[in-house]
């Protein structure tokens, strides 16, 4: 087994949920593409190699200078900072593995990709739904026709911690150092689940609220901080093939943490991501269920039994989706064949940017705008 050695850039909640994904691995799957060596932590934290149990720890400017004796990096901090390790990796050749967004818009986010692109360096983004097997298999049933032409389509994902009105003010509630707030958080990965099942999108319109405008500020609760990105959004969109439908994202919804649909409809039935069950239902036209008469043959498909954490030895849905999405990384750093169009490169994760950048412009304006999206070759 070839060893691999880490570079992991962040120690916050999503970098912690990655290092718990590449300690379970071998512990996960049967077999596991890559040995992964715990070489090197980026933090502003030097005894963090110990807790992570890693070689060493370095600041965050020395990946520029160390990347190269690393065989991956896995970038893990906050939204505003991931243009230049991504980059540092880019420039040295090495794989790299970037949390979403992974620049403040799809614009940035597509030019790292074209630089990864011309060196030719493997790159992924944790857009992590793209790895949920009922979700693959809705874009196969759509793709082979089962529930004929695209009509609508829905997509949900709601939390409500955010609205705790005494949680401090983060880099997450300003959109210089994030983006952008729950469309970014939340919508990205919905926006990219549309893409992925239910095709290109034509034109957006989006309607965005701020709850909370105020914080306490971090170390000072007497101060407060002014909010300037939104708890909530909720986009309606027209599809490239004709169809029109909505996304709605908000964590600000009590009662309906962590609730989560998504469906399309078509002209001959209907496919839902039941994530109770782990499968994708499908309805016929007179509304029976047909779901074990469809038979898929799609590579994504396969690939994802071998990929996706059995239901055995699952460490939650959560960790299984960054579980299947670090496996199909180190498969491709090791050798393996994923040129799956599915799976989540910097370019894709530049094209989803591109339709959330188009839903806060009509949000700002109040207009229907049009989103530019990739060629069809």
């Amino acid at each position: 087994m070839r060893p691999v050695r880490l570079g992991l850039a962040g120690t916050g909640f999503i970098g912690r949920i990655h290092w718990m994904c590449y300690r379970a691995l071998p512990a996960m799957y049967a077999e596991v593409p890559a040995r992964v060596m715990f070489d090197t932590i980026y933090t502003s934290h030097p005894n963090e190699a110990d807790r992570f149990e890693f070689s060493r720890a370095l600041p965050y400017e020395s990946v520029s200078s160390t990347c190269a004796q690393i065989d991956m990096l896995d970038v893990c901090t906050p939204n505003a900072s991931h243009h230049p390790l991504v980059e540092a990796a880019v420039a040295v050749h090495v794989p790299v593995y970037c949390e979403k967004p992974v620049d403040l818009s799809g614009e940035l986010t597509l030019e790292l990709a074209r630089k990864a692109d011309n060196t030719g360096v493997l790159n992924q983004t944790a857009l992590v739904y793209r790895f949920l097997p009922a979700m693959a298999a809705a874009r196969a049933i759509v793709r082979a026709g089962v529930i004929g032409n695209v009509v609508t389509w829905r997509a949900v994902l709601l939390h409500a911690s955010y609205l705790n009105t005494q949680r401090a003010m983060t880099w997450r509630l300003s959109r210089k150092e994030s983006g952008g707030g729950a469309l970014v958080d939340l919508g990205l990965h919905m926006v990219d689940a549309v893409r992925m099942v239910a095709g290109e999108f034509e034109a957006v319109r989006c309607v965005t609220r701020t709850v909370v405008g105020e914080r306490p500020r971090m170390g000072a609760p007497d101060g407060m901080s002014r909010v300037d990105v939104d708890d909530w959004a909720l986009v309606t969109a027209d599809l490239v093939n004709g169809s029109t439908g909505t996304i709605e994202v908000s964590r600000v919804h009590a009662g309906r943490e962590g609730t989560f649909a998504f469906e399309v409809f078509g002209t001959k039935g209907s496919v839902t991501v039941d994530l109770q069950r782990g499968r994708a239902v499908v309805m016929d036209a007179a509304s029976r269920d047909v779901t074990q008469d469809v038979v898929l043959d799609d590579p994504w498909v396969t690939y994802l039994k071998t990929a996706f954490p059995s239901s055995k030895m699952s460490m939650g849905l959560m960790c299984d989706m960054h579980a299947a999405s670090i496996y199909t990384f180190l498969d491709g750093c090791t050798g393996g064949d994923v040129r799956f169009a599915a799976r989540p490169t910097l370019a894709e994760a530049g094209w989803t940017h591109r339709v959330v950048d188009a839903c806060y412009q009509s949000a700002d304006t109040g207009n229907r705008v049009d989103v530019q999206r990739p060629q069809v070759s």
